[in-house]
């Protein structure tokens, strides 16, 4: 066992639990607190041995060393492959990740990408994606029907509609979503971070962002 999380009354109690079982002392094990507990709740830790900590990549280093200072009670997965790298976070403060939109969310993955491409060759670029138990699906599935419902508005009032700003990755949804339509247009306008796609009822498509 390399790793292990503890609840506890108090978070001493909880890493005094955990070295035990890890038959450990503090100066064998790299500490994360995922929740400082409180009246009615548990105070509950990583303890991750320094054996294993070394051997950890430095895309894991940094997403343990995020989710300690941001005391954050989560836990994640790591898929890689030659191209791909995905995280996948589950745990209780998963919201404080996703952020408004999913802008957290978003500047994690840009940050977890600068990180691990840093030096890296353009064609061994590895592309990373952040989720939280399964928010991006879900959010592409909310989109696909807002455009296909704001689409079918637009065509019924025969007048364009303009949707909130968006971020790039969303931006995308919306007009794969309304590819396929001959009876409407999208478009994208405005500078980031205030970008925003308009709808437009048009016969011929144009696809711009």
């Amino acid at each position: 066992m390399n790793s292990i999380e503890v609840s506890g009354k108090t978070v001493e109690q909880a890493i005094e639990i955990g070295l035990y079982k890890l038959n450990a002392t503090k100066d064998d094990v790299k500490i994360i607190v995922l929740d400082e507990g409180g009246l009615f709740d548990k105070a509950k830790v990583k303890l991750i041995l320094n054996s294993a900590y070394e051997e950890l990549s430095e895309t894991e280093k940094f997403v343990n060393d995020l989710t300690e200072r941001m005391k954050l009670n989560v836990t994640y997965t790591v898929e890689e492959t030659p191209k791909q790298l995905t995280i996948n976070f589950i745990g209780e403060d998963i919201g404080t990740i996703i952020g408004k939109r999913g802008d957290t969310l978003d500047a994690l993955q840009y940050l977890i990408s600068q990180i691990i491409n840093k030096n890296t060759k353009k064609d061994e670029f590895v592309k990373v994606l952040l989720d939280c138990e399964g928010y991006r699906k879900k959010r592409e599935t909310t989109l696909t029907s807002l455009a296909n419902r704001l689409a079918d508005k637009v065509v019924k009032e025969n007048r364009s509609h303009r949707l909130e700003p968006m971020n790039a990755y969303e931006r995308k949804i919306v007009h794969m979503a309304l590819e396929g339509r001959k009876n409407v247009t999208t478009i994208s306008k405005n500078e980031e971070p205030h970008r925003y796609i308009t709808i437009m009822p048009i016969k011929e498509r144009s696809f711009n962002d």
